[in-house]
């Protein structure tokens, strides 16, 4: 509760000084263990947070902003069978409480979790993005 309330006097000392904070990862570290769903095909077509438009046959994820920044690039391990994939950021989306990515579904495919819907996925950062 004292951190929410520090975080908050923060908030309102920046805003009153006119300060603009700037958001980047919170995940500082650089491998995270999580659960991973993926993009549905209605999406398909539509235009991804990035303004790039989202193509289930790409490699690609969406995550909450306080996970990674748009533009980083990941390794994504299923830890049940141990493939792994790259995957880019280029999408933002309101995720269920505990899931870390939503991959598209070529990922999920190659990832091979297309059948259960959910995976537990290791994530590993290998290059941050900067937006």
């Amino acid at each position: 509760m004292i951190l929410t309330k520090r975080f908050f006097n923060f908030l309102f000392l920046l805003s009153f000084l006119g300060g603009v904070p700037t958001v980047k990862a919170v995940a500082a570290d650089r491998v995270t263990v999580g659960t991973a769903s993926f993009y549905a095909e209605r999406f398909h077509g539509r235009r991804t947070a990035s303004g790039e438009r989202y193509n289930m046959h790409d490699l690609t994820a969406a995550t909450v902003r306080t996970h990674y920044p748009l533009g980083t690039v990941l390794r994504v391990t299923n830890l049940g069978n141990h493939r792994s994939v790259q995957l880019r950021v280029n999408d933002r989306g309101p995720l269920p409480r505990g899931r870390l990515l939503d991959v598209s579904k070529r990922a999920a495919t190659e990832l091979g979790f297309l059948s259960a819907g959910l995976a537990r996925v290791k994530v590993e950062v290998l290059n941050w993005g900067g937006a």
